[in-house]
């Protein structure tokens, strides 16, 4: 026979079970994906395929291991779009460019899109590079409503150091950064589609194969929520 504290007891166990199981769906449906990748082999990225176009080399750095690109026709195509179908994000850089004035004067060295979307929809991470051969950041997010370019010639960075980058998406709002201080934001928005998720990532130069980066490209990292800069990588981490 049952006794009264057993009944109890089995209240209790069945009331733990049932919360644990909801704290676990909410701690999955709350799981914010992550990508991390460091740049430094030619095979896989991630985990992903590689394709290697030109003769981007391994090198060892103060700081780990890197990719150098010649900025004369060094590719990575990565066979993954760590975006996804991601609405939100933040998009980390850590990269070394080189003094490379005028040979190389509008690198585009991370860009996401799918080669076979007719849209073209694509977010890129770009650099301009002037006379002092300083660098100063473009930010550009093609969508299948509009685009935007986030550039000013006068926010300007060394070269031959390393550098931070950042791009951020949220309701509508791209902003970037360098070294976690805010450079710009404007205001894109999209209609059906943000980016297709099948797409893949190119990394020191456009995918169609022009605009050569020439420097260092150590990480990237995708995550699938707006990181605060406090939140960002250190260039040593």
């Amino acid at each position: 026979m049952l006794n009264k504290n057993s009944k109890h007891t089995n209240k209790r166990s069945c009331f733990t079970g049932v919360f644990m199981v909801l704290f676990l769906l909410f701690q999955g449906c709350n799981t914010t994906k992550t990508e991390h990748w460091e740049i430094d082999n030619l095979e896989k990225i991630g985990g992903y395929n590689v394709s290697v176009f030109g003769n981007p080399e391994i090198v060892e750095t103060e700081i780990g291991k890197a990719v150098k690109f010649d900025g004369d026709g060094d590719l990575l195509l990565v066979d993954n779009n760590p975006l996804g179908n991601s609405t939100e994000f933040t998009v980390e850089v850590i990269f070394k460019p080189e003094a490379c004035y005028p040979e190389n004067t509008a690198p585009r060295f991370i860009h996401f899109q799918d080669p076979n979307d007719p849209r073209e929809k694509r977010l890129m991470i770009e650099l301009r590079i002037n006379e002092q051969n300083k660098c100063y950041l473009d930010g550009y997010l093609k969508t299948d409503t509009g685009s935007l370019v986030l550039i000013d010639e006068t926010l300007v960075h060394p070269t031959n150091e390393w550098l931070h980058a950042a791009v951020t998406y949220q309701n509508n709002s791209l902003t970037t950064y360098i070294n976690g201080q805010k450079q710009l934001s404007g205001e894109v928005g999209f209609k059906e589609a943000f980016i297709n998720p099948e797409g893949k990532v190119a990394i020191g130069g456009r995918m169609n194969k022009v605009s050569w980066y020439k420097g260092l490209v150590k990480t990237v990292k995708v995550t699938g929520k707006v990181l605060d800069p406090a939140g960002f990588m250190a260039i040593n981490d």
